[in-house]
């Protein structure tokens, strides 16, 4: 074959080469120069990020007859033949095909027998997690004890499928997605090469629909140099890849922070008049979106073009993070329904006015609510008022007159609830004087000792109903005073400023048994009488 697709061409071929897995680059230097050699290591990661690759430099540097320090020589008869897959002594096992108990006994066979030419025989198992568990089982021993010239190195990329028992016999690495800095910078370097040019706006949108995976991004690559003719750009690659213009996705990003429903469902008619697919428009919007909400956050994280700078820029400020996350849910719901709905497209558009309409957190409106509370409570005023003549000592706040109002009708309906409740201990509630101090405290007065006392006893419960009733706390103060231009309440809503003239009755207590000269009437008789506003006499 004469052509080489890039992925193949400038695959790595030493330690140097590799990109983006630093941190197991080191560490296998280290154990080659100080010849710590495991007998078994285990690659795990995401597809297209080198685990192959570095299994195969791995296999270099251990029998490379001319390694220098760390790196194969890459010009030797064993480092030619590993690279065209041809040695003896490194063995390539498709772990999918190869995964039965019958294939791992005719491997446990053939380790027995030593290198031809190198120093280790080497086995490497790709996707070795399709491996059944019969033939893991079988390979167990043989993994854990194997002879001194072999090496096995798996490499899969659902390590979760390996059994426990086969991952505590190997050395673990796991690889990473590769940076997109790294890759476009590696991008640049094969453009350089290979004699093509590619703007930026097209490395962004390769590295991202790469998602992570350098040979995802050379195969894309290696389409669009076929195709194109001329330089290679953004526009180009979003034509190739089925990616809808960004001016399409900017205008429905706009229209909905704006709300304007009618341009969102003219934007989808386009759309689908133009023949562009609506899943991934769908796609391509909640991936414009997130872009935002990161550039809004920290542009330093961000993955944008500078040719795309000016229009994050204005958009940023469109929308709140709570607002960011809500439509990024939406849009995943959206596109979760729509691959199972015989009318996609009317699922998106419902769920797009839904991203339209106006969206209030809760967290800030309860903050307003806090926020408008203070600023009524600052610009009310003290107030005193006669109920008797409805008069009002300080009008500058309408909403005084009101709160004072309300906590008069709620005083009446309190006393009478605690006198049906308590209608021998809650009379004296009856001759309180109540006095509006504010819009939220009150002043409870009477002018005897024992009605006083009674007030404090019931002080607790009479709060509990006041912030039963009106929603707040009321402070309540209870003094003894004798200002009969305050207010009584009697009975219902009738008001007088002096204690009721009724004939003090008399309660006769007769004896049934013989008393002592001694004996007086008992405490709790009296009390029962006073509280009527009368006094036992002894016959």
């Amino acid at each position: 074959m004469s052509y080489l697709v890039l992925a193949r061409k400038f695959r790595p071929q030493t330690f140097d080469d590799v990109i983006g897995q630093e941190h197991i680059l080191q560490t296998l230097k280290n154990a080659i120069s100080q010849d710590r050699i495991a007998h078994a290591y285990l690659f795990s990661g995401p597809r297209g990020c080198g685990k192959t690759t570095m299994a195969r430099i791995l296999a270099k540097a251990l029998n490379c007859k001319n390694r220098t320090f760390t790196e194969p020589c890459g010009e030797c008869q064993n480092c030619i033949e590993i690279s065209k897959s041809s040695s003896v002594d490194v063995l390539e096992i498709d772990g999918a095909s190869n995964n039965g108990i019958d294939e791992i006994r005719t491997l446990r066979e053939n380790v027995k027998f030593a290198s031809a030419n190198s120093k280790y025989k080497i086995y490497i198992i790709d996707e070795a997690h399709q491996i059944t568990t019969q033939a893991f089982n079988a390979l167990l021993k043989t993994l854990e004890e194997p002879p001194e010239h072999v090496v096995f190195i798996l490499a899969t990329t659902e390590q979760h499928k390996i059994p426990v028992t086969i991952l505590s016999r190997c050395q673990k690495y796991r690889f990473k997605l590769i940076p997109p800095e790294q890759m476009i910078k590696s991008i640049k370097t094969i453009a350089q090469k290979e004699n093509f040019q590619i703007d930026d706006d097209a490395l962004n949108i390769v590295t991202t629909a790469s998602g992570g995976s350098m040979r995802d991004a050379l195969s894309l690559l290696d389409q669009a140099i076929s195709s194109c003719s001329g330089k290679i750009t953004g526009e180009y690659i979003r034509d190739l890849l089925g990616l809808l213009p960004k001016d399409i996705i900017a205008s429905v990003t706009e229209s909905i922070a704006k709300g304007q429903v009618q341009s969102i469902l003219k934007a989808v008619k386009e759309i689908i008049e133009q023949g562009y697919n609506i899943l991934q428009f769908a796609r391509d919007l909640r991936n414009h979106l997130r872009q935002v909400m990161i550039y809004s956050i920290n542009t330093e994280v961000s993955e944008i073009s500078s040719e795309d700078k000016k229009l994050f820029e204005v958009q940023k400020s469109l929308f709140s993070i709570s607002c960011h996350v809500r439509m990024s849910n939406l849009l995943s719901r959206a596109l979760d329904e729509m691959r199972w709905s015989d009318d996609p497209r009317m699922v998106l558009e419902m769920y797009l006015l839904k991203m339209a309409e106006p969206y209030y957190n809760i967290g800030e409106l309860i903050d307003k609510i806090n926020d408008l509370e203070k600023s009524i409570q600052a610009n009310c005023t003290n107030a005193n008022y006669s109920i008797k003549g409805k008069s009002i000592a300080n009008k500058e706040s309408v909403d005084d007159v009101t709160s004072s109002a309300d906590l008069i009708s709620v005083w009446t309906e309190i006393v009478d609830e605690m006198v049906k409740k308590h209608p021998l201990t809650a009379q004296s509630l009856k001759k309180t004087f109540i006095k509006v101090l504010g819009n939220s405290s009150i002043q409870l007065s009477t002018a005897r000792q024992f009605d006083y006392e009674s007030l404090l006893e019931f002080k607790e419960q009479i709060s509990k109903l006041f912030k039963r009733k009106t929603g707040f706390e009321v402070l309540i103060k209870i003094v003894i005073e004798k200002d009969e231009q305050a207010y009584i309440l009697e009975k219902e809503d009738i008001v007088i400023t002096q204690e009721s003239s009724s004939p003090i009755r008399e309660y006769v207590v007769k004896e049934d048994f013989q008393e002592t000269s001694k004996t007086a009437i008992p405490k709790h008789i009296e009390e029962i009488a006073k509280k009527f506003g009368s006094i036992a006499k002894k016959v």
